[in-house]
């Protein structure tokens, strides 16, 4: 009798731990089960789960988090279970495991941590495809059951256009031999500007060099550093802010030392004898007259020397159609700069053409209000004839 009852209190305890052992093992796969039993979130000793608290995301976007769990013993396992917290608005694109919900287990393919009792594994997962704060659970559990977990705040927001970069401009337009390059350029954004940078490359963009632009009114300030003569720097601007978008201007250039020259399309009557011409031969007959008989061609000589201002005028007002690019040669380091001939004569023909024509205004004053003098008009008068010829030679240049 005695034997019975030791053989069936044996048999009870054993149908007892094949229950437990069977119902721990049935209830696993499902964490959110596990979960709802006491003691689930306890942090169990031995267990840890790490991973980033907070991640920014646009609208849709795959992003990675990147989990890292220990644990005791070989069933160690690593999820992001269903109908947790916010992780149905989740989809888990990599990886996902045998059920579908990112499921990683210890030492399986998918785990990038070869030993044991510790998993690692990079979730690559789309963001929700509307805007919101959003929680992902991520748990570590074991079968004894216990399991932690961690809650990562996903928020998800639409980003911005990015900066809006305005129309750079540049002191000088054209650096000399070893000048630099300032350069100037509004930055305008609805959001906080992160940074403005100044990048530029003299090896054709193989590699781009950085300058961090400083903020003054509204505009942004850089230097590029000088050059020697007929170096090709490219340069351009590059701009964030707090939306995450940066955004990248044109590519810009110049050729250190070189004035940029672009196809004449219109006729250029400033490089022509068309008005200078006659406007010569009016200044030069007025004078003679004067000299002549001063009293009686004083004011013919203010007639005629007002026409050709008149005449040398129009030849001014028509540089505004030159291309911009060659009031660069108004930088007065090119007077006595004689590593580039044309930009040397060419500085020397904008700065006479401005003295004559101060000259030839003081002038046309004097003799209009019947002074006698040609001390103003005679000087004028030769600076214009040097600045004929000048002219000749540059647009001869720069049309071929």
């Amino acid at each position: 009798m005695k034997q019975n009852v030791r053989i069936g209190l044996v048999l009870l305890a054993a149908t007892i731990i094949v229950m437990l052992v069977a119902g721990n093992a049935f209830a696993f796969p499902n964490v959110e089960d596990n979960c709802a039993k006491s003691g689930c979130h306890d942090d169990p000793a031995g267990m840890s789960i790490s991973t980033v608290s907070t991640i920014d995301v646009a609208p849709g976007e795959i992003f990675q988090v990147d989990v890292v769990a220990t644990g005791l013993g070989s069933d160690l396992v690593l999820r992001i279970p269903n109908g947790i917290e916010n992780n149905d608005d989740f989809t888990v694109v990599i990886p996902t495991g045998t059920d579908g919900t990112g499921r990683v287990d210890d030492n399986d393919a998918m785990d990038l941590d070869a030993s044991a009792e510790a998993i690692h594994a990079i979730y690559n997962i789309t963001a929700p495809a509307f805007t919101g704060t959003f929680t992902l659970a991520i748990y570590a559990a074991q079968h004894t059951p216990s399991s932690i977990r961690s809650l990562i705040t996903v928020n998800v927001v639409s980003a911005g256009p990015g900066p809006s970069i305005g129309t750079p401009s540049t002191q000088p337009e054209v650096p000399i031999a070893n000048e630099e390059l300032t350069v100037i350029v509004p930055v305008t954004s609805s959001e906080t500007i992160t940074y403005v940078r100044l990048q530029y490359s003299i090896n054709d963009g193989t590699e781009w060099l950085n300058v961090t632009m400083s903020e003054e009114g509204g505009n942004y300030i850089g230097i590029i550093p000088g050059f020697a003569n007929n170096q090709v720097v490219q340069w351009r601007i590059v701009a964030a802010d707090a939306s995450g978008v940066e955004t990248v201007g044109p590519i810009l250039s110049y050729t250190v030392g070189q004035i940029p020259v672009e196809p004449f399309d219109i006729p250029q009557f400033h490089y022509g004898w068309l008005l200078g011409a006659p406007a010569l031969v009016l200044a030069y007959l007025g004078s003679a007259l004067e000299y002549y008989d001063e009293e009686r061609f004083t004011k013919v000589h203010g007639i005629m020397l007002t026409v050709a201002y008149i005449l040398t005028s129009i030849n001014v007002i028509s540089l505004v159609m030159e291309p911009s690019g060659v009031w660069a040669a108004m930088n007065p380091a090119y007077l006595f700069n004689l590593s580039n001939m044309l930009l040397f004569m060419h500085s020397w023909h904008i700065w006479l053409g401005i003295i004559s024509m101060i000259l030839g205004t003081l002038a046309v004053i004097t003799h209009l209000g019947g002074w006698k003098t040609c001390n103003l008009g005679l000087p004028a008068v030769v600076l214009w004839t040097i600045l004929g010829i000048m002219g000749i030679y540059l647009g001869e240049t720069f049309i071929l």
